[in-house]
Order: structure tokens, then sequence, then C-alpha cells
């Protein structure tokens, strides 16, 4: 294991002056247990190279994505290998460990208990109607799984009824549930606000989705109106990934955080359905999905009954309880520990998928090895240029492929006051293409971070633009969004498209070809085109903001209409 001066006695001294001793809630998580084998020297190559050089980050790529690592799937030999890779990485940047137990003993890991749920079998949904029954095969035309803790759930016979976009927004005077009740019954949705497609703003943010646009809300939604299950029809534009990326997940289990309820408070499916499923069922039930859809974008929409069709699943489920880590060190503030600037990465991926090419392994190279490499080259920065007034949280969680369930645990049960934490700053995969003009902002408008980051994009020659698909919902889609939940400004910065070779016609072209040949899927891997030039470059303006930050008495706030701000002021009346 490579050593670097100085960086026991940083730890030791840090530990001897109580810096640490943060207030407030803590996840008390049992006695750490010894320390991991040191890593192999090979797998710390990184340190070999100086802080945020690209062959340091892209040293971390390659163990983080290899298939030793097996796709990084929480609670497998694949996260055991990640999390001792991470601390050990941690250790050596210099970083104490950030999670404190009861008895006041220091840990990397905040423990994350999560529910593991794996089809026994194939299921088969079945949509019977005066003119037949129809069986659909899992996978390829419907997905569906359960987030309750039973080992079979069976729904039978039960009336489909569209329900437009699934959304009750009382403050929009916005109701697709009115009138009806939904007990007994399966929701049939569409993805993503009821303007996504006219582009005029109806009270959704136009072509910007916000969170009534996402499949997770939908879900929630169905729950609780009652339902018996809860369908998604598929559309690629909308969904912002195709069919292939609701398939990808189709092969594994799925996760969750432990509720109080175990999940009996969910419908008791929830899925998806493809577009062509979809059509061939509203034409059976005499009706026109375009002409309803359009129906659905107008204010005033109510329900509608899907004739004859009713809906019959049965999932038979294996249930697991895990128990997976969100990892995390620390770099104590100098003079004001107790204010906390978060940077987050999620460390997971999905594990094994379906095969292409015989490969089976979806090693996530940069989704998001690229991100947690770039959290342990961001803690080496820090270190070797010395500790900041303010204290810096380097949080690499779990789950995040599942529905982001780590940073949602994390959010649950903060390590770091929420009033006390100025902001967390997220990265979900770097710029791998080159070097670009610009520099994009998920979100953009959102918080004061974007003026934080603006003045380090222009240091570097570069242009801060607002996110060229708002319409994706990506704000709502990565780590970032649970700590904005709790009141956190939030900054995620995302890959500009302007390319310095090739322009944004390149840039462009190049985001496509991954949503379509390579998001979740076996094919993101590392492969000797990467160029981490401008993940480097973008890491570099990343530093610069929280360095900033973390010398500074400056609290970013959130934008007058951010719909975060009354969680901020809440924890932060003050301010």
């Amino acid at each position: 294991m490579v050593r670097f001066a100085g960086i026991a006695a940083l730890a030791a001294a840090t530990l001897a002056l109580g810096a640490c001793s943060w207030g407030g809630a803590r996840t008390d998580p049992a006695p750490p247990g010894p320390a991991p084998a040191a890593a192999p020297l090979s797998q710390l190559e990184a340190f070999q190279h100086p802080p945020l050089a690209p062959a340091a980050v892209m040293a971390h790529v390659r163990v983080l994505a290899s298939d030793e690592f097996e796709g990084r799937e929480p609670g497998t030999n694949g996260e055991r290998l990640t999390v001792e890779y991470l601390e050990a990485a941690f250790r050596e940047a210099g970083l104490i460990p950030g999670v404190v137990a009861a008895d006041g003993r220091r840990g990397w890991r905040q423990a994350t208990p999560l529910i593991s749920a794996t089809l026994t079998e194939a299921p088969a949904l079945t949509i019977g109607g005066r003119d037949g029954r129809r069986t659909y095969a899992y996978g390829t035309q419907f997905s569906a799984w359960t987030k309750r803790l039973q080992d079979v759930v069976t729904v039978e016979n039960a009336e489909l009824v569209f329900v437009g976009y699934g959304v009750v927004a009382p403050e929009l005077g916005w109701n697709d549930y009115a009138g009806i009740d939904m007990a007994g019954k399966i929701a049939v949705i569409l993805i993503n606000d009821p303007d996504f497609e006219t582009g005029d703003d109806r009270g959704f943010g136009g072509r910007a989705m916000t969170y009534y646009g996402r499949w997770t809300y939908k879900y929630e939604e169905a729950a609780r109106q009652g339902a018996a299950g809860a369908i998604i029809i598929h559309e690629t534009a909308p969904a912002a990934y195709p069919w292939a990326v609701i398939e990808s997940a189709t092969g594994g289990p799925r996760f969750d955080v432990v509720t109080a309820d175990r999940g009996m408070g969910r419908a008791p499916f929830e899925g998806w359905i493809t577009n062509e499923v979809a059509l061939e069922t509203f034409r059976r039930a005499g009706l026109n999905f375009e002409q309803l859809k359009t129906r659905a974008q107008q204010p005033g929409f109510t329900p509608v009954d899907m004739g004859s069709l009713t809906g019959s699943l049965t999932l038979n489920t294996q249930i697991e309880e895990i128990n997976s880590s969100n990892v995390i060190g620390v770099l104590p503030g100098r003079t004001r520990p107790e204010e906390v600037i978060i940077y987050v990465a999620h460390w997971d991926h999905l594990g094994r998928c379906p095969p292409v090419n015989g490969d089976d392994i979806c090693n996530g190279a940069l989704d998001n090895a690229t991100g947690t490499a770039g959290l342990i080259e961001l803690a080496r920065r820090f270190v070797n240029h010395g500790r900041p007034e303010r204290t810096i949280a380097f949080m690499a969680v779990t789950a995040e492929e599942q529905g982001l369930l780590g940073s949602l645990y994390y959010s649950q049960n903060p390590l770091f006051p929420p009033a006390s934490t100025v902001a967390a700053i997220n990265m979900d995969g770097l710029n791998i293409r080159g070097p670009t003009r610009d520099v994009s902002v998920v979100g953009f408008g959102k918080s004061e971070m974007d003026d934080l980051l603006r003045a380090a994009a222009q240091a570097q020659g570069r242009r801060v633009v607002p996110e060229p698909f708002p319409e994706h919902g990506s704000f709502y889609r990565s780590d970032h969004v649970n700590f904005a939940r709790i009141g956190v400004p939030v900054l995620y910065a995302s890959s500009g498209t302007d390319m310095v070779d090739g322009g944004p016609e390149r840039g462009a072209a190049l985001s496509r070809d991954y949503i379509a040949n390579r998001y979740h899927k076996p094919q993101d891997e590392v492969t000797d085109d990467w160029n981490l030039i401008g993940g480097v470059q973008d890491l570099q303006m990343l530093y610069a903001v929280g360095r900033q930050l973390a010398e500074s008495d400056m609290w970013p706030a959130w934008a007058a209409n951010a719909e975060f701000r009354a969680a901020r002021e809440t924890s932060r009346p003050q301010q």
C-alpha cells in the first residue's frame, strides 16, 4: 500500500483535537470491526500519479469497473470489493472515517439496511376482456415487481383504469384521480408531465420535467389512491431512455430501504408495459390512445374506465434482508468543523444483467465508476492543498441504481445536521469524450450554487448552460435530490456538449450513442477511445466551487420558486 508522509499524523491530530464532534442526529452502526486487509499496490495504482491527473482517475475506474468487481451490485461480493477499495483509497487520500458510533469509535461505513427482492420465476401479465385473454412476456413486453415484503402477491381480474399522468397536484388544481375509488383497480399511467409534448407551461415546467413526471412519484401516488397495481406506459422520448433500459433491470433483484410497514403501504405491484402492448390494450378497450393522451394533457381530465378489460398477475418473490453501506470519509475543518460541504457519488451499478454477445456483467464504467474515482481524487486534492475552514465530507453511496436508496437512507439518518450542511455536490458520470467549451447544470436556476459554478467555469474560459434536455427529469434521477429534499442546496453539473473537438454536433451524437448503446448495458466499459481530459477539467471546476465554500462564510440559498426552499427555511430559519 502506498504511503504518504503526514497522513497518519493529520488523522491523529484531528482526532486528538476532537474537531469532528458534530452535533445532531447520527446513524449508530455496529462498532467497526477489524480494518480490512490492505488493498494490493496494483489496485492503488492511482496514488502513483498527482491528484486529479487523468491517469489517476483512469486507474481507479479500471479497478472499479473491472469484471472482478462484477458490476458492483449491492449485497454481493462486488460490494465487498468496492467498499474495501473505497476505504483503502479514502485512508490513503488522508481522510478520517466519517461515521461515529455511539461509543465514539469511528468507521467508514454507514450501515444501510436494504431489502432485496428477486423473482423466483418469470411472471406473466394477462389482460382479459370480452375478446378473450392475452398474455404478455416478462422482460420483452412488461416489467413488474412488488415493494411489499410478501413471498407471493396475486392480483386477479382487476379492472384497468386510465388515469392520464397519474398526478394529484392541489396547488395546480390538478387531479387525475378525481371522482374514482381505485381500490381493487389497476392504474394505467402515462410517463412524464402533462405539458411534456405541448411544451407550454401548464404548471409543470413546460418541457422541463417536474417530480410529478417521475415514475417514482406515479407509483407513490397510485399507492396513496389505494390502487391494486400501477402500470406505466413506456414511450422512449418522455421516459428519456429506450425499453432496453427497463428490460436490463428484469434479470436481477430489486432493492428498497427497510420501512416500518414492510412495504404494505405500496400498491401490490408496480410495473411498465411497452408502447406496443399499450396500443393494443387501448384498441381492445375501444379507446383511441392518442386522443386520450391529448385529453390527459388538459386541466379537468378525469379517469377513463377501460371497458371490460381486467389485469391478472402473480409475483413469486424471494425476500432477503441485506446490509449494504454508504462509505464516508471526512477532512475536518480547521475553525468551523460543524459546517459541512458534501461531495457525493454512487459507487453501485447493476451487477449482472441480460447478456450482450455473451457478456452479462454491467460494469458501469461511466455510470458511475468515473464519479466514484472523481470523489477519491477530489479528496486527495483537498488534503494536498490543506484543511479548509469548514469540513469536507466525501460520500460514496449505495443503491442509486435501485431508486437512490443510499442517499435516501442518508437523508433519513443524516450524519451531519441539514441545518449545518452548507451544500452538496453530486457527480454521476464524468466526461470521457474530451474537453468542452461549456458545462451544463442539471436543475439550472434552482439555487445560488449556479453562480459559484459559473465563476469557476469562467476561470477556465468556459460557460455554464442549462441542461440540454430538462424534459428527461435528470434532476430527480440522481442522489443530490435526496439532499435537496432535506433543504440542502445542491449542484449537479453534467458534461458539456460543445466539444473543443467537434462542437455541439459531435457532443450530442456521442450522448445519443451512449444512451442507445451503452447506458445500463454490458457495453458501459472502459474503451481505448476514452479521453478524461474534459472530466478532469470538470473535477478541477468542482474543486474550486467546494474550496471557495469551505474557506468562506457563504450559505447558498435556493431560488424563490424552488420546491426545496421551504425545507431549508425550516431547518435554518435564521438564514
